[in-house]
């Protein structure tokens, strides 16, 4: 004897937020199965009236019957499916337009049914319907041309016991060859219903993965598809040290994509360690820019500060680097604000942005930093390199600065 079984357990893509309508229709099926199985009398209305008999019932049904299963192993084999196709699609597509496909393929699929029953075809002659398969079958549709890249994580457990085989482990499978697997089985039990008896709906099943795919395509969801997938290679590549073929990836995405602000700061990044330097340094600095532009000021200090650790060129001007000082400093990084103003008066000593920087450093580490000793070596350096006028007058004024001028650098941190 030779025992096969798998599952499935999740997609390879990443997700910025929370499933939450998937979540919600999960346990909203859940809730009507346990009502049908348990607590058929508990309402005013039989639940069997919502499931979708074609021509015979309201046209309602042929959506509330999505949500209703026939029994456990129908219930927890849908649940399955949907926990994995459902969450990369409801983070693309968003909850609202996630549900309306979710329902439209639902109901798709309960129609296509009810002509394969008026037809008598594949066993299905006078069956109504229940469950949400076809709109599962759809998602898989869906997914198979938006997320066509993807892999599926499938565990698995190979029992044979006279052979002394007992195995188990899990396996990326590339999502193309299991949705088509899938494919293949159903048309193959389709076009044996007749003999073996099934009466599962096959024709809920196709209907609604055909219409999946085609409402994909019809939406232009490949465009995005072939983006995505570009961006997964870029991340697998970089990951196993192709750092070439990751830039190429990564610029083949920004081509679809080109207001994706956060892959372009990821193209400086593999271009900065494939020792493209140039071009890293202009890409980091039309990153940093565009996230300034963008309010996200908290995202721009960390590209500042990483290509100072990088010892990156961004061609920051004296306005620049003084904005970078001031944002330092609403965020209380003095010891950061310091090292700005260090690093904008060694580069533009005698602009009155490097000039003021020697006051800024003196009055941070008076006010601040509460450091005596670097209060006292910012003094002196303003004292050696701080023209005469009114930034000058107020430090004597203030912080009794030292007349003489003499050569002396600017205190801070290499």
């Amino acid at each position: 004897m030779y025992f096969f079984y798998f599952y499935p357990l999740g997609l390879d893509r990443d997700r910025r937020r929370r499933p939450v309508l998937t979540w919600t229709l999960m346990a909203v099926m859940a809730g009507v199965f346990a009502w049908m199985r348990y607590f058929p009398d508990a309402g005013a209305v039989d639940p069997w009236r919502f499931v979708f008999y074609p021509g015979d019932g309201p046209p309602w049904t042929v959506t509330t019957a999505v949500f209703m299963h026939a029994g456990w192993f129908h219930l927890l084999g849908n649940l399955l499916y949907l926990h994995v196709i459902g969450p990369p699609l409801e983070d693309r597509l968003g909850p609202w337009r996630f549900g309306l496909y979710f329902l439209l393929l639902g109901n798709f699929g309960n129609l296509v049914h009810g002509l394969v029953s008026a037809l008598g075809l594949l066993n299905q002659g006078g069956l109504g319907v229940m469950g949400a398969s076809g709109a599962i079958a759809g998602l898989l549709g869906f997914g198979l041309v938006r997320l066509y890249d993807a892999r599926v994580e499938v565990a698995w457990w190979v029992l044979a016991p006279l052979m002394g085989q007992n195995r188990a482990g899990k396996s990326p499978v590339p999502l193309v060859v299991a949705v088509l697997m899938w494919v293949v089985l159903q048309v193959i039990q389709a076009a044996l219903a007749g003999e073996t008896g099934s009466r599962v709906s096959f024709g809920a099943h196709l209907g609604g993965f055909v219409m999946g795919v085609l409402m994909a395509l019809a939406l232009g969801e490949l465009k995005w598809g072939r983006a995505e997938a570009a961006r997964a290679r870029a991340r697998r590549y970089f990951r196993e040290g192709h750092f070439h073929a990751a830039a190429g990836a990564w610029s083949e995405y920004l081509e679809r994509v080109p207001d994706d602000g956060d892959a372009r700061l990821d193209l400086a990044r593999t271009l900065h360690v494939a020792d493209r330097k140039a071009e890293a340094a202009t890409l980091f600095g039309r990153s940093y820019r565009a996230l300034l532009g963008g309010s996200r000021v908290d995202l721009a200090l960390q590209v500042y500060d990483e290509t100072v650790r990088g010892r990156i060129d961004m061609g920051l001007g004296p306005a620049d680097l003084a904005r970078v000082a001031s944002y330092k400093e609403k965020q209380l990084d003095y010891r950061g604000a310091l090292d700005v103003y260090r690093r904008l008066h060694r580069e533009h000593p005698r602009h009155p942005q490097g000039q003021r920087a020697l006051v800024r450093g003196v009055v941070l580490c008076h006010g601040k930093v509460g450091d005596e000793a670097e209060r006292q070596a910012w003094l002196e350096a303003a004292a050696a390199d701080l023209a005469a006028g009114s930034w000058r007058d107020f430090l004597i004024r203030e912080f009794a600065l030292p007349a003489g001028r003499r050569a002396v650098p600017v205190p801070g941190r290499d």
